[in-house]
């Protein structure tokens, strides 16, 4: 067996020409160029606005009532209470658009006429509370359900939770319904169905035949 000549000795990458480097250096110099252009208007946008804004007549009210360091500290702690009561909003409101969502991206999927009349309400729910804005529910519910005088007084988060529920659960029962609208029915049961198999005895006899397939070969 013959090597080619040459064969185990690295090639040395060719040098560019003298048109190649002047291309190369031009492209060097005009991205130094932009980026300095760059950074410079942005200074200098930023020194009009701050100087603009100082200057107003009323900068001296606003700088107390809206960037004090001593308000800062003092209101901190209550800031940090505030975040905290959105961590546990958040918390138990993706739980319940979860499940609630689920239920009803399933129930929109029923085919059988039984179920029409749910199909319905979950049809005009969601299409409902779609349209409405989440401020809308917020006072729908925090004032107009404890309002009626059925249920016990509750705290303001709870009624807020239950409105961030019934909002953002039709937005996603629509995605959960788009993705299981989009799976084929020939991948949702095995091929093997056919004739008087359910769903289980046709999973358990597909099984099988795999099984014995494998062992075949």
């Amino acid at each position: 067996m013959t090597v080619p000549a040459g064969a185990g000795t690295p090639v040395a990458a060719a040098a560019p020409s003298q048109v190649e480097a002047e291309r190369r250096l031009y492209r060097r110099q005009r991205g130094r160029r932009s980026i300095v252009v760059s950074v410079v208007s942005t200074l200098v946008v930023i020194a009009i606005a701050y100087f603009g804004v100082v200057n107003t007549p009323g900068w001296a009210a606003v700088q107390q009532s809206f960037f004090d360091p001593q308000t800062a500290i003092d209101t901190f702690p209550d800031i940090l209470l505030g975040l905290w009561l959105n961590v546990r909003i958040l918390f138990f409101s993706a739980i319940g658009v979860a499940v609630f969502g689920t239920l009803l991206a399933v129930v929109r999927g029923l085919r059988n006429p039984v179920f029409f009349p749910l199909r319905m309400l979950a049809t005009g729910y969601t299409d409902l509370f779609r349209g409405l804005p989440l401020i809308i529910v917020l006072y729908l519910v925090g004032y107009g359900i404890p309002g009626l005088g059925v249920f016990p007084r509750l705290p303001a988060e709870v009624w807020g939770t239950i409105a961030i529920v019934l909002t953002y659960s039709s937005y996603i029962a629509e995605v959960l319904r788009a993705g299981m609208e989009a799976v084929h029915p020939r991948n949702v049961w095995p091929r093997g169905r056919s004739g008087s198999r359910t769903p289980r005895r046709c999973d358990s006899w597909c099984c099988r035949r795999r099984s014995a397939r494998s062992h075949r070969h």
